[in-house]
Protein backbone atom coordinates (compact mmCIF):
# COMPACT_ATOMS: atom_id res chain seq x y z
CA UNK A 1 0.00 0.00 0.00
CA UNK A 2 1.26 3.35 -0.77
CA UNK A 3 0.77 6.62 0.81
CA UNK A 4 -1.46 9.24 -1.06
CA UNK A 5 0.55 11.68 -2.70
CA UNK A 6 0.40 15.09 -0.81
CA UNK A 7 0.76 18.77 -2.41
CA UNK A 8 0.70 20.31 1.46
CA UNK A 9 4.43 20.91 2.82
CA UNK A 10 5.39 19.20 6.48
CA UNK A 11 4.93 22.18 9.20
CA UNK A 12 7.97 23.07 10.56
CA UNK A 13 8.37 23.93 14.20
CA UNK A 14 9.89 27.30 14.90
CA UNK A 15 13.25 26.52 17.31
CA UNK A 16 12.55 28.47 20.02
CA UNK A 17 15.08 31.26 21.20
CA UNK A 18 16.51 32.31 24.60
CA UNK A 19 16.33 35.73 26.48
CA UNK A 20 18.72 38.02 27.62
CA UNK A 21 19.50 37.02 31.18
CA UNK A 22 22.00 38.78 33.12
CA UNK A 23 23.77 36.71 36.31
CA UNK A 24 27.05 37.38 38.33
CA UNK A 25 25.40 40.26 39.96
CA UNK A 26 27.32 43.47 42.04
CA UNK A 27 24.48 43.62 44.39
CA UNK A 28 22.02 40.70 45.43
CA UNK A 29 18.68 41.40 44.18
CA UNK A 30 19.19 44.21 42.03
CA UNK A 31 19.07 42.60 38.08
CA UNK A 32 20.86 45.36 36.43
CA UNK A 33 23.68 44.97 38.23
CA UNK A 34 24.89 41.43 36.25
CA UNK A 35 28.07 41.76 35.06
CA UNK A 36 27.36 38.46 32.57
CA UNK A 37 24.52 37.25 30.37
CA UNK A 38 23.05 35.06 28.58
CA UNK A 39 22.58 36.29 25.17
CA UNK A 40 18.97 36.60 23.79
CA UNK A 41 17.86 35.24 20.47
CA UNK A 42 20.40 31.59 20.98
CA UNK A 43 18.76 28.22 20.62
CA UNK A 44 17.32 26.90 23.60
CA UNK A 45 17.99 23.58 23.10
CA UNK A 46 21.63 24.43 23.43
CA UNK A 47 21.29 26.51 25.99
CA UNK A 48 19.18 23.91 27.39
CA UNK A 49 22.37 21.34 27.12
CA UNK A 50 25.19 23.49 28.31
CA UNK A 51 22.91 24.58 31.69
CA UNK A 52 22.83 20.42 32.27
CA UNK A 53 26.47 20.00 31.28
CA UNK A 54 27.53 23.15 33.87
CA UNK A 55 24.91 21.38 36.94
CA UNK A 56 26.57 17.85 36.40
CA UNK A 57 29.90 19.85 36.99
CA UNK A 58 29.19 21.29 39.80
CA UNK A 59 27.92 18.27 41.10
CA UNK A 60 31.21 16.20 40.53
CA UNK A 61 33.27 19.17 42.40
CA UNK A 62 30.84 19.13 44.83
CA UNK A 63 31.14 14.96 45.52
CA UNK A 64 34.70 14.98 45.16
CA UNK A 65 35.40 18.17 47.47
CA UNK A 66 32.98 16.32 49.86
CA UNK A 67 35.34 14.28 50.70
CA UNK A 68 38.51 16.57 50.80
CA UNK A 69 36.79 19.26 51.84
CA UNK A 70 35.83 22.48 50.52
CA UNK A 71 38.10 25.94 50.33
CA UNK A 72 37.10 29.33 49.46
CA UNK A 73 37.74 29.15 45.67
CA UNK A 74 36.02 25.95 45.10
CA UNK A 75 33.17 26.95 46.71
CA UNK A 76 33.74 30.17 44.00
CA UNK A 77 33.83 28.10 41.23
CA UNK A 78 30.44 25.82 42.16
CA UNK A 79 28.50 29.21 42.75
CA UNK A 80 29.98 30.55 39.34
CA UNK A 81 28.69 27.12 37.68
CA UNK A 82 25.17 27.31 39.52
CA UNK A 83 24.69 30.54 38.50
CA UNK A 84 25.31 30.73 35.09
CA UNK A 85 23.47 27.41 34.30
CA UNK A 86 20.22 29.11 36.36
CA UNK A 87 20.61 32.04 33.90
CA UNK A 88 20.35 29.47 30.63
CA UNK A 89 17.88 27.77 32.13
CA UNK A 90 15.85 31.62 33.00
CA UNK A 91 16.37 32.39 29.35
CA UNK A 92 14.53 29.79 28.54
CA UNK A 93 11.64 29.49 30.13
CA UNK A 94 9.44 31.30 28.71
CA UNK A 95 10.24 30.19 24.95
CA UNK A 96 9.48 26.67 26.72
CA UNK A 97 6.03 28.05 27.55
CA UNK A 98 5.02 30.51 25.37
CA UNK A 99 7.06 29.92 21.63
CA UNK A 100 8.76 32.71 20.38
CA UNK A 101 6.20 35.43 21.22
CA UNK A 102 5.57 37.57 24.19
CA UNK A 103 3.51 36.47 26.73
CA UNK A 104 0.62 38.69 26.09
CA UNK A 105 0.62 36.75 22.50
CA UNK A 106 2.31 39.49 20.67
CA UNK A 107 4.91 37.81 18.04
Amino acid sequence: MHPKNSTTHPVVQEQLLTDASSFYREAVGDADSGLLQVCAGKSVGTALNCSSMLMHSALEILERLTESGMGTNEIYGVRFLLESSAALVNASVRSAEFGNRRQGGEA
